[in-house]
């Protein structure tokens, strides 16, 4: 079994924004949406430029988001920093 460690924060941003996705494309939709959505919050809080209209529509779909993935995997899963994409949001 392959494990992620010794990966640079820059490895870990291309697997969670690019790779991810594409390795879960064969879950069922109701547990891709949020992944996807989740990623696609990622990428687009790491572009070059952010306009007030795209972040004001993430921190609307953020808390949703999450409480989708809530639904879907267990608590034990989530620790404090599942609440970090809403401040970033």
């Amino acid at each position: 079994m392959t494990k992620l460690q010794d990966m640079k924060s820059h490895d870990y941003h291309i697997f969670i924004e690019v790779l991810l996705p594409i390795a879960f494309g064969a879950l069922l939709d109701d547990v891709l949406e949020p992944l996807g959505a989740l990623s696609e919050f990622f990428k687009n809080l790491c572009t070059n430029v952010l306009c007030e209209d795209l972040i004001m529509d993430m921190h609307s779909k953020i808390a949703v988001i999450l409480c989708k993935l809530g639904t879907i995997f267990a608590h034990v899963f989530w620790i404090v920093m599942e609440h970090l994409p809403v401040h970033l949001a």
